[in-house]
């Protein structure tokens, strides 16, 4: 093989590897947001039905933030085993903290906690201190998407779940 050749070829493959290495780490992160977003649905969907059927009692979502993100689920109060979130993923979330009593403060850095109450004066799902929104995105990604509940919505325990530019 000549060092013409020789060069051509390195050439191509930087070019290449410059191109395909972002694009492919662009669609790992993305893979992780859509996959949260999965993650995170089912359980709360999972949770909220034994809200309702389970009269009395109250099933809350957890998820914890910081650099070992995960969701778990609640049961007066009592967590069970987070499952991790995949790597990377950031929370930010305006719901009251684990430790709190009041929206954004004390742990909601740490863990944010989404409860659904069996039955109450705001109708089946609505639950003190719920209204907010917690927001999932990855620094490789520009996707995120968002958990938003109550404000517009009502606080009937619905949640809804918005994507990229609507989280602003």
């Amino acid at each position: 093989m000549k060092l013409a050749d020789l060069l051509t070829s390195i050439s191509i493959i930087g070019l290449l590897s410059t191109y395909t290495i972002p694009v492919s780490l662009r669609l790992i992160a993305n893979a992780k947001v859509a996959g949260t977003l999965l993650q995170l649905h089912q359980t709360s969907k999972q949770s909220r039905y034994d809200a309702i059927v389970n009269y009395g009692q109250v099933r809350s979502v957890a998820i914890f933030a910081g650099e070992k993100p995960a969701i778990a689920e609640c049961l007066n109060g009592v967590c069970g085993k987070p499952v991790p979130l995949p790597e990377g993923i950031v929370i930010k979330s305006t719901f009251r903290g684990i430790d709190a009593k009041i929206a954004g403060k004390a742990g909601a850095d740490k863990a944010t906690l989404i409860s659904w109450a069996s039955e109450t004066n705001a109708g089946i799902g609505g639950s003190y201190g719920q209204h907010g929104k917690v927001l999932f995105s990855h620094p490789w990604s520009l996707k995120t998407f968002c958990v938003v509940r109550g404000g517009n919505h009502g606080n009937a325990g619905e949640y809804v779940v918005k994507k990229d530019k609507e989280c602003k």
